[in-house]
């Protein structure tokens, strides 16, 4: 969180900062986002906590972005995100256990759905929002290097902000995981398992929702193993993994996505940014094992 927040505070001092904007420029365009938030978008492609840092830093300390662009450029960075996780993650988790022809199949729906999130956002960008800025930044920056005087603010600004954001995470994520790991999990394990028993699937498979729990590469090691040892067919190894996924998604975004957010954006802006990710992916993944279950 400090590296983020210290990454975010040079990158803001820099004289170079508005060229981080030229290669999403034309995505904030789309959704009608001033071009800081292209800025965001772009850092989404490399770290997910340093452009959350910048959308803080914008959003609640120089106040330039309010609380709809703030939500749309979070959706409308499912994109890069889905660029990012899907390279250096999924991709070679997928490939190597799945094959190619699962594995690649579950990578386009996986990209299909992140895909969904980032139109519903610029669809909401384009209705919501006026459309002001989209153009290059034309800021008057400093033209010398960023110095040491430079560094040091950053260093100070960066310890400022984190302090700030660990006062309110600490006490919030102890509350969710206490709340998730002892009261919530057992019943939505449950509720899974009756879900996977009326639809057929094997009780093997539910091995695949409890490696979820613990990372969703995890999940697809083991749906591979089911797929490999015949125990399912290409068909129920995507769904699995779907449903995996979602229930991923629901238990991070309890223990990790609230708490972080509440901790950048505040009460209400932060749990409306947390949620409006997880309902809106959950509906494109819910969406997508339909389609396998009729199509496949």
């Amino acid at each position: 969180m400090f590296i983020g927040f210290f990454i975010a505070a040079v990158i803001r001092g820099s004289p170079y900062f508005r060229y981080l904007s030229l290669p999403t420029v034309r995505l904030a365009s789309a959704a009608n986002l001033p071009t800081e938030c292209s800025t965001a978008l772009t850092l989404f492609l490399v770290n997910n906590w340093t452009a959350l840092a910048v959308l803080s830093e914008l959003h609640k300390k120089k106040k330039t972005i309010n609380n709809n662009e703030l939500i749309i450029t979070v959706l409308v960075g499912s994109i890069p995100r889905t660029i990012n996780s899907t390279i250096f993650y999924f991709a070679p988790v997928a490939i190597s256990v799945l094959g190619l022809y699962a594995g690649g199949l579950y990578l386009c729906l996986d990209i299909s759905a992140n895909l969904f999130v980032a139109l519903i956002g610029i669809f909401f960008g384009r209705f919501v929002l006026s459309g002001t800025a989209s153009k290059m930044i034309e800021e008057k920056q400093d033209s010398e290097k960023i110095n040491t005087t430079k560094i040091k603010n950053s260093l100070k600004e960066s310890l400022h902000s984190s302090v700030r954001i660990i006062k309110i995470l600490i006490p919030t994520v102890f509350i969710t995981q206490l709340i998730t790991n002892y009261i919530l999990v057992k019943p939505i394990i449950q509720e899974y398992s009756s879900v996977l028993g009326s639809i057929g699937f094997p009780s093997s498979s539910l091995i695949v929702l409890f490696a979820s729990l613990v990372s969703q590469s995890a999940a697809i090691v083991s749906s591979g193993t089911l797929l490999n040892g015949g125990e399912v067919s290409i068909k129920t190894c995507l769904m699995l993994l779907f449903i995996a996924r979602i229930l991923h998604l629901g238990i991070g975004c309890l223990k990790g996505d609230i708490p972080i957010n509440l901790s950048y954006f505040g009460g209400t802006t932060g749990l409306k940014v947390a949620l409006y990710q997880y309902v809106l992916i959950a509906i494109a993944y819910s969406l997508i094992i339909v389609f396998i279950y009729i199509q496949l």
